[in-house]
């Protein structure tokens, strides 16, 4: 059985009305569940989940303000000739999140004994990939598609850090939420105000 990959990331709310933008999509291309869409702050890989963990229990200490973003124009994410991913970028709020995904993924990587991401981060939130079967012509269709797609016009607001694996059950979403905080809050402030 392939080993689950797992990543820190911020959630966008299910309200958001993100999603919808994503509503028709060509053949062949696989739209994400809403609970589903987040922007990665700390792609970790297939790790032990020990080593996930210890990737969330580093970032227990940091603390930020909800951070308002909008939508900015779709990109085709992964190799030029072969995108895996599409999404959106972010207008408001691009540095901000661009800055935490610098200094806390680099915290979450260096926990998990994880290689540090030297690439500059880019913000977005991925909306859709092109299945197995879609191959080739979906990823152009696609291509073609985002060229002239619609963009959300609600801004939302960025609450919520959480840690990530793959789902159980994988046709119906891809990933589950394993542990979750406010980026404002911290986990055992959460709890305890919990049993109060």
């Amino acid at each position: 059985m392939e080993a689950a990959n797992w990543f820190v990331g911020l959630r966008l709310p299910e309200p958001s009305g993100w999603i919808e933008v994503a509503a028709r999509l060509p053949s062949g291309v696989r739209r994400f569940h809403p609970s589903d869409l987040h922007i990665t702050v700390a792609f970790l890989g297939a790790c032990e989940e020990e080593h996930a963990l210890r990737a969330w229990q580093a970032l227990e200490p940091r603390r930020h303000p909800p951070i308002p973003v909008s939508a900015a124009r779709w990109l085709a994410l992964g190799p030029p000739s072969a995108p895996s991913a599409f999404g959106l970028g972010l207008a408001n709020g691009h540095q901000a999140v661009a800055a935490l995904m610098a200094s806390w993924g680099a915290e979450a990587l260096a926990a998990a004994g994880r290689a540090l991401d030297r690439r500059e981060p880019l913000p977005h939130v991925t909306l859709a990939r092109p299945t197995r079967r879609g191959g080739d012509g979906a990823r152009t269709a696609m291509q073609q598609w985002i060229t002239t797609a619609p963009v959300p016009e609600q801004p939302t607001t960025l609450e919520q850090l959480a840690l990530f694996t793959w789902a159980a059950n994988r046709e119906e979403r891809l990933f589950q939420v394993v542990a979750e905080r406010r980026l404002d809050q911290s986990e055992w402030l959460r709890q305890l105000e919990a049993e109060v």
